[in-house]
């Protein structure tokens, strides 16, 4: 018989009366305290009576409704960072990439990541024969895994205009008026569905990990440089050979997973440099999106630039 498994299922070892540690730590913390202003203090009875209530209720709130956690959450809340542009300084400490380079976006931990945009497909309107076959394969990409992968999704506002402008230029190329009209139409029509309904136009991303590469040697290193100098040849260093083993070992990963989606009915690409770089600023700064593509208000300016040099 089905049942449904439960969710954030915790196991709390009790330590005695049925209590987790902590909850053991919160009733003697402040029933400790509520003795001192009881019994050690020369307060007036009703003030000790006043100063004992609150004590008891937080002692109360910590040990049985996770006073804790919703204070932690509550200081979160007010010293993290809440609104911060691409370049700002205060996100150092809150982002884990250090660079993008290789196609490969590199963490502050040594390890790397790629990204696959995959897309998607309509699996409603297949037949149930393909869709069997479909859960099948997506059952072997998932069980082929011995590394842990992320799917992402993101939700942007649609935007026709490259496929309208595309579908323009093919009704002009028929020099037919009535079909020009018809044409102009449609996009009124399109553009106005787009505004009413708010469609919006929803991205899938498999971002696939390589973590850690091996340390480097440097006196090895300093020894090598030092050879490369001395006799004008060129070696690798350890520095450079764990890099060229991670990107290898990253981009076997890459391939299986393409593969085995690929198998699954569905395109994935891996994303470039420029396109990295794109997608994580688009989280932080306002964008332009074409397509699947990201253009921001500073690199466009540079493009500008350098078409009119």
């Amino acid at each position: 018989m089905p049942y449904e498994i439960p969710q954030n299922l915790k196991y709390v070892e009790k330590i005695a009366f049925g209590l987790t540690f902590w909850q053991l730590f919160w009733i003697a913390l402040f029933g400790a305290l509520t003795g001192i202003v009881f019994l050690k203090t020369n307060l007036y009875f009703p003030l000790k009576i006043i100063l004992c209530i609150p004590l008891m209720g937080l002692g109360t709130g910590f040990a049985f409704f996770d006073f804790a956690e919703h204070a932690k959450t509550l200081k979160n809340y007010f010293f993290d960072v809440k609104h911060a542009g691409l370049f700002d300084k205060k996100l150092d400490n809150f982002i884990e990439a250090k660079k993008i380079g290789d196609n490969a976006i590199y963490l502050k931990n040594g390890s790397m990541r790629a990204v696959l945009e995959v897309t998607p497909i309509n699996f409603s309107i297949l037949s149930p024969v393909e869709q069997k076959a479909i859960i099948t394969a997506y059952k072997d990409f998932l069980n082929s895994l011995n590394f842990p992968i992320q799917i992402a999704m993101r939700t942007t506002s649609l935007n026709l205009d490259d496929y309208l402008f595309n579908l323009r230029q093919k009704v002009l190329q028929k020099n037919d008026a009535e079909l020009e009209k018809e044409f102009e139409s449609f996009k009124e029509f399109v553009q106005k569905f787009i505004e009413e309904n708010s469609v919006k136009n929803r991205l899938f991303y498999v971002v696939i990990p390589y973590s850690p590469y091996a340390k480097s040697n440097p006196f090895k290193d300093a020894l090598t440089i030092a050879k490369n100098r001395f006799f004008g040849e060129k070696q690798k260093t350890s520095v450079e050979i764990n890099k060229e083993i991670a990107s290898n070992q990253l981009e076997i990963r890459v391939e299986l997973c393409r593969e085995k989606l690929h198998r699954c009915g569905l395109l994935a690409r891996r994303l470039e440099d420029k396109e990295l770089f794109a997608l994580l600023a688009s989280y932080f700064d306002s964008y332009i999106q074409a397509g699947n593509d990201y253009f921001f208000p500073i690199t466009m300016l540079e493009n500008f630039k350098e078409a009119n040099a």
